[in-house]
């Protein structure tokens, strides 16, 4: 099953996870915050690529972006049209977007990367739609975590992984590439890294490095 129709079927568990904030604590008390200190100030067109139900948009939107939202799943993008706080989302193929080139200043491709059967050509069309200021913001589940899943760090292969919480099951589908894999397709695409991070978050028990974040833009700004 190629990873389109592997999200596609569980839209409806993935609304329900998402919109949690006692399943999906990560993003709600830990991820969002650091995600939203990484990009740059409100402009004319922010791009939501891969943007699941939409609450990554809607925190956005929040914030005084104007967002499209872009996602393959026709369930999913309902769901951001229909949320209380709805958006704006379309239908569309991340690795071709329905968006002129050099329209948006900001494309966010959060936790989404890694789910592309097509991630290379999804890089592409950020860099072909970011105008020559413009910024693109990738958050990915570090690749030294899901190397973790797969056995191997340089290889690029699938993996799932199940969560349970209060009685509730969510199944990832994802696919292990090494971080040279992204800067590879940044770099094929004219983008250039301005940031990396890697937020640490700290436990009683151990310190980890769960996420990693990417701020690229065009090389000849």
């Amino acid at each position: 099953m190629d990873l389109r129709t592997a999200w596609q079927e569980r839209a409806d568990s993935w609304v329900r996870w998402a919109r949690s904030p006692d399943l999906d604590d990560d993003f709600w008390q830990f991820h969002l915050p650091h995600f939203l200190s990484l990009l740059p100030p409100p402009g004319r067109l922010t791009v939501d690529m891969g943007c699941g139900e939409g609450r990554l948009g809607r925190s956005l939107a929040a914030a005084g972006h104007r967002v499209i939202g872009c996602d393959a799943a026709f369930p999913l993008v309902k769901a951001v049209t229909e949320a209380p706080q709805a958006g704006t989302a379309v239908v569309a193929d991340a690795a071709r977007l329905p968006i002129r080139g050099q329209a948006a200043d900001l494309v966010t491709a959060f936790m989404c990367l890694h789910d592309f059967d097509e991630m290379t050509a999804a890089v592409a069309e950020a860099g072909r739609i970011l105008a020559p200021d413009g910024h693109f913001a990738i958050a990915l589940l570090h690749p030294v975590f899901t190397a973790r899943l797969t056995g191997a760090y340089a290889d690029e292969q699938p993996y799932g992984l199940t969560v349970e919480r209060a009685g509730q099951t969510m199944i990832y589908q994802g696919k292990h590439r090494p971080i040279t894999a992204y800067t590879a397709a940044l770099t094929a695409a004219g983008l250039a890294i301005e940031a990396i991070r890697e937020p640490l978050k700290a436990s009683n028990r151990t310190n980890t490095m769960p996420f990693l974040h990417l701020l690229a833009r065009p090389a000849t700004a």
